[in-house]
């Protein structure tokens, strides 16, 4: 779907540009502005990962009580935050607020939030009534909002 998505649009890109070629040099630079904007968006998370070198999985899991809170979310939003970041060896803190720090839309939370839930075996329903709702900003908030929901019947898929 997501590939018909993006055909689609760079047809329309292709379109506008023959119909209006005046479109061509506006569209290089909004693409030069994009491009420029995700080198300092990755310049800002490797000046991040390079000032946390002692961080890891570890001290993450480390900064909740692992007898309290299931590992298997704890292991899931550390992975699945990484995946959306795209840095698979960035070194999240608990205290890292996901606006702010991480930049995560509250749109992609959702569906970052739902691969999350299918991960480490709990519900993502009925999300309305958990304590958390609507209160996650940072990425321990995240893991306590899936230590609010209920565990589904089947095993986490690693």
């Amino acid at each position: 779907m997501g590939y018909a998505i993006l055909a689609s649009l760079l047809l329309g890109l292709v379109w506008l540009c023959i119909k209006r070629p005046v479109m061509i040099p506006i569209l290089g630079i909004l693409a030069f502005i994009f491009w420029v904007s995700n080198k300092v968006e990755e310049k800002r998370l490797s000046k991040i990962s390079d000032e946390r070198t002692d961080e890891s999985i570890c001290t993450f899991a480390r900064s909740f009580d692992c007898h309290e809170i299931d590992t298997w979310i704890i292991r899931a939003v550390y992975e699945e935050i990484q995946k959306y970041l795209m840095k698979d060896n960035f070194p999240l803190k608990a205290s890292d607020r996901i606006d702010e720090d991480l930049r995560i839309d509250r749109e992609d939370l959702d569906d970052i939030a739902q691969v999350i839930a299918q991960r480490a075996g709990y519900s993502f329903d009925n999300n309305e009534s958990n304590p958390y709702y609507d209160e996650v900003n940072t990425v321990e908030d995240l893991v306590l909002f899936f230590h609010c929901q209920p565990k589904k019947m089947v095993e986490p898929v690693a």
